[in-house]
């Protein structure tokens, strides 16, 4: 396979090397993406609420997204034009406020 640039060429490479373990530490690395996970824990969400209530352009949304289902942490389904999202396991929740204890955050 040929690639534009350095860049793609490093990217592909590490989603074929990574692991799930790393891809899950990759989605959750950016403040964004884990407001949504928690966003989600009242239960399903169109892909569409996510932009104004986090105050970010809805392409920001939709790769976060791919980036959260790539990892495992999100599923989605069609209902019509909406992709409706959702956890992929309600324990996630457990395990991020673990997290957030380990490090003396709070949980928002």
């Amino acid at each position: 396979m040929q690639y534009c640039t350095y860049a793609q060429y490093i990217k592909e490479v590490a989603m074929r090397e990574s692991t799930p373990l790393t891809r899950i530490g990759k989605a959750l690395s950016h403040p964004l993406r884990e407001r949504m996970l928690w966003l989600l824990a009242d239960g399903e969400r169109c892909g569409c609420e996510f932009a104004p209530e986090l105050g970010v352009d809805p392409s920001v949304v939709s790769r976060s997204l791919a980036l959260l289902e790539r990892a495992g942490l999100v599923t989605s389904r069609r209902e019509g034009v909406r992709v409706m999202w959702s956890l992929a396991d309600p324990e996630l929740l457990v395990v991020l406020e673990r997290l957030a204890e380990l490090t003396g955050e709070k949980v928002a």
